[in-house]
């Protein structure tokens, strides 16, 4: 069984490493996880600016994203439970087989970013920074009030991009249920101002001048017609950039 699980592990990794080589700049965003460590403390902070901190004990979702979280304190044992209108924000670890493509992950965005716009020391130790945003789930449901996985934590002073869950993959490597390794999502959640929205991969072009519209500049780097995809992560970094120096 152990030889088993350590083998699982290797394709994992070398699946991540081969797939930040082909699609390195989808790779700016953070991966977007699914499962979380019982074995390392979380951090949630309230509304009112309290900040808990214990083991994670449970999380449940609506439509993949989380509404609900029961936190085991790291001192008392005692279990506490947080809804998504109660957190400002949240700090989980990777955990399972996921984890392993989060230290590839970081050194990458290492060599990548000189800075980065969102200062945590719990992100540079490789925790998942979520946030609570009233969204409309895929553009159709009722609005509600979500924590959600911020996927560009180093460059989102301008525009957020939130993880899909649920979002399709051009390739994947499944292991226990998950997608731990290749391809591309073909789905993000968008932030710029207030608005919030679902972007899917055939929508780009019709999102275009919402994202970056108000900057000549870029528009003339990056002209409409040729945009791809898999640069998206390029797009929000240096559209960012350029409208911030």
């Amino acid at each position: 069984m152990k030889l088993k699980l350590l083998f699982a592990i290797l394709i994992a990794a070398t699946s991540i490493m081969s797939a930040q080589d082909d699609n390195v700049d989808m790779l700016m965003f953070d991966p977007v996880y699914n499962s979380y460590s019982q074995k390392v403390v979380s951090t949630v902070i309230l509304e009112d600016g309290k900040v808990v901190k214990g083991f994670r004990d449970d999380v449940d979702r609506k439509k993949g994203q989380i509404y609900y979280v029961k936190l085991k304190d790291s001192v008392t044992g005692e279990k506490v439970d947080f809804y998504a209108d109660d957190i400002k924000e949240m700090y989980l670890y990777p955990g399972g087989i996921e984890k392993f493509g989060k230290s590839s992950q970081q050194m990458f965005d290492m060599r990548r970013w000189g800075s980065r716009d969102l200062q945590s020391d719990l992100i540079d130790q490789g925790f998942i920074f979520f946030k609570k945003q009233l969204v409309s789930l895929k553009n159709k449901k009722d609005e509600r009030e979500l924590l959600m996985q911020l996927i560009n934590p180093r460059f989102s002073s301008v525009i957020e991009v939130y993880g899909d869950p649920f979002a399709k993959k051009t390739t994947s490597l499944g292991m226990g249920g998950f997608n731990v390794a290749g391809g591309l999502a073909k789905s993000y959640y968008f932030k710029k101002g207030d608005k919030i929205f679902w972007l899917e991969k055939k929508n780009l072009e019709d999102y275009y001048e919402m994202l970056f519209g108000d900057n000549a500049a870029f528009m003339s780097k990056y002209p409409k017609k040729e945009t791809k995809w898999k640069m998206l992560g390029e797009y929000v970094f240096m559209y960012t950039k350029m409208s911030t120096e």
